[in-house]
């Protein structure tokens, strides 16, 4: 199987960097998160702002969950190629999907009702939202890559009898001492 090579990486090794890659955002996300909890005022205000305080705290334990999850799901990616395990990588493309289908939910619905971030805080939310989104374009290559090379292993070597290579019957033929001439 002739290896493809991608900015001087192969499908396995884009993977991986793709792996170390959502693990820094992750944790960069994470930090930022959590430092959006310091805008989170005790549910005891008076009642017009308690629906918007209730919208920050959905979106600021959502978006801490979604981080928790992907970090999980990051350590799976890794085990899944430590291991060759086609169904570890399809995971973890599903997960990017739904992930990021999350996050634009998420920030769509809750995020223009937050008056209590700062402006500058929602647009980098979005700017986050936007890079992460286009650079999953650049390594979902690499990931869906390896998946593949992985299905078509793994679709070989689960039926013994596909490994055995069929070879057509043998011709015998007679010797020109048999065949008395």
């Amino acid at each position: 199987m002739k290896q493809k090579r991608w900015c001087g990486l192969n499908a396995k090794e884009g993977t991986i960097m793709a792996g170390l890659f959502m693990m820094m955002v992750s944790i960069m996300q994470l930090i930022f998160d959590v430092g959006n909890f310091r805008y989170l005022k005790p549910p005891f205000t008076s009642d017009s702002t308690n629906n918007r305080g209730s919208s920050l705290q959905i979106f600021t334990i959502g978006s801490t969950v979604l981080t928790c999850l992907t970090i999980v799901a990051v350590i799976l990616l890794f085990l899944a190629i430590w291991k060759e395990i086609f169904w570890g990588v399809a995971g973890y493309i599903t997960w990017i999907f739904l992930n990021e289908l999350s996050n634009i939910c998420l920030m769509s619905f809750l995020l223009p009702e937050l008056d209590r971030l700062p402006k500058s805080m929602r647009a980098l939310e979005w700017f986050g939202l936007i890079t992460r989104l286009l650079s999953h374009i650049f390594w979902m290559m690499f990931v869906t890559s390896h998946a593949i090379n992985l299905y078509k292993v793994s679709r070989n070597t689960d039926d013994p009898l596909k490994n055995e290579r069929k070879t057509p019957p043998k011709l015998k033929f007679a010797k020109v001492k048999e065949l008395g001439v």
